[in-house]
């Protein structure tokens, strides 16, 4: 399935994910796409929200929408050159290994050398009486990309698109460099 079907077959906002993915083609034809429709709660309610990944023959391509709770939508994207991105790492669940069994879920992580997380927290000692300021510790994290694809939740034919993506990935990313 081509991408432009893909996204009008995933059915969420496929015509705003589809502007998007055009303004950041700029006029390059898409290699390859996987996308993740997903669904969270928050403070008792549900969001959608779908994130679709795609490979051109110069970039990377990550788009994010998110279901607002007014009703509308927020759309995110990134356009990351593949000489400049990262390591690209995958896990894959196999259904019955002995054998060289066909994947049953496959989890894809890049890193987009883009923005990097931070997570600080208090710093403690190991006496649980101390009342001392120790100050902040904190961790530095990259913004990656990751995302899980199972036969299970997702379907056959989207594991397959997973695994195609991550050839074809592989395979500009060895060019591009």
């Amino acid at each position: 399935m081509n991408t432009w079907e893909r996204i009008n077959q995933a059915g969420f906002y496929p015509r705003i994910v589809e502007a998007a993915l055009r303004r950041a083609l700029g006029g390059e034809a898409p290699l390859a796409q996987v996308l993740r429709l997903d669904a969270d709660f928050d403070r008792g309610s549900m969001f959608r929200h779908l994130t679709c990944a795609v490979v051109s023959p110069s970039a990377f391509i990550q788009i994010h929408v998110d279901e607002l709770e007014d009703g509308g939508a927020g759309v995110a994207t990134s356009i990351h050159p593949l000489s400049r991105l990262g390591s690209v790492a995958t896990l894959e669940l196999l259904a019955d290994p002995e054998t060289g069994g066909a994947i049953k879920e496959l989890t894809l992580t890049v890193d987009v050398q883009g923005a990097r997380r931070l997570e600080i927290e208090p710093a403690h000692c190991e006496d649980p009486n101390c009342l001392a300021d120790h100050g902040y510790s904190a961790t530095s994290f990259p913004d990656d990309l990751t995302m899980r694809i199972s036969a299970a939740a997702d379907g056959a034919e989207a594991l397959e698109e997973a695994e195609r993506f991550v050839e074809v990935l592989s395979s500009v990313l060895r060019r591009s460099k």
